[in-house]
């Protein structure tokens, strides 16, 4: 039989509970050899059976048990968690960054704006047709959970159709955050950073980065260096369900123990009481 389990939780000065049954997972499954995301038209995951002289390592071939080779583009096709290595010529371990297996989290929903409109900044030349994610609509939204202190803040890009899981983003180019927003993120300070986009950044920044420079840096610099020791981790294609609602939420992200700059993961949000 199947049990619940009741955690008691405090923060900032409130208790929770939470059920560990009552639970949304916002990563897109990983369906290897079929339907993925993709980012800059990249290789797309595959699985192959393991091949040993004449035994194929499938069931369906005849084999006792099945035995999978895969490869995988882990930033391009599918949810992902990633640290600062990233950007470092030490990739890192993105398994010991994460530190905490239940962060206090804030989920918002934000509406893209025209380049031009939003008269925010960003690192590097812009069309002002092009769509980007302003500081202003953030801030808009995170002033409604004035006072929850989270840790982590879950971004979800409108329009959120469900076939947004499997987009290959060279025909539906991604909304990309401003400067001002990744500057705004960073003062509130917000150490795990959750969105439905492939990247935080414009698909083409001339190879700066720069938003992710603000988010492991200083907060303020685009074109500035990063801190080797810095715990934030930002996890990019997510795909949150229009049905879950904007509000606070504790989040597990589960990942395997890579030690590389990013590894596949599994956000989880879990509802408190």
């Amino acid at each position: 039989k199947s049990h619940s389990v009741i955690i008691n939780i405090s923060h900032n000065n409130q208790n929770y509970r939470i059920n560990t049954k009552q639970f949304i997972d916002i990563s897109i499954p990983y369906k290897f050899n079929g339907e993925q995301p993709n980012y800059y038209d990249v290789n797309p995951g595959q699985s192959t059976p393991l091949k040993s002289g004449e035994t194929i390592f499938s069931v369906r071939s005849g084999a006792g048990c099945n035995v999978p080779e895969i490869s995988m583009n882990i930033h391009c096709t599918g949810t992902h968690t990633e640290c600062v290595g990233h950007l470092l010529e030490n990739p890192g371990d993105v398994g010991m960054v994460l530190k905490d297996i239940i962060l206090p989290a804030v989920l918002i929903t934000v509406d893209s704006n025209s380049f031009v409109d939003a008269k925010e900044s960003y690192h590097c030349p812009v069309d002002n047709n092009e769509l980007i994610i302003s500081r202003k609509s953030i801030q808009g939204e995170v002033n409604k959970w004035e006072g929850y202190q989270p840790q982590a803040l879950i971004i979800r890009t409108t329009p959120n159709a469900e076939d947004k899981r499997y987009y290959k983003y060279t025909i539906n180019p991604p909304p990309f955050f401003t400067n001002d927003a990744l500057r705004y993120i960073s003062d509130l300070g917000i150490q795990h950073l959750v969105v439905d986009l492939p990247s935080i950044d414009r698909m083409s920044d001339n190879g700066i980065l720069g938003n992710h420079r603000i988010f492991w840096g200083d907060g303020e610099n685009a074109k500035g260096e990063v801190n080797p020791d810095s715990i934030n981790t930002i996890t990019e294609l997510t795909f949150i369900p229009n049905k879950v609602q904007d509000g606070f939420y504790f989040l597990n992200i589960q990942l395997p123990h890579f030690e590389c700059d990013a590894a596949p993961s599994r956000p989880i949000l879990i509802h408190s009481n």
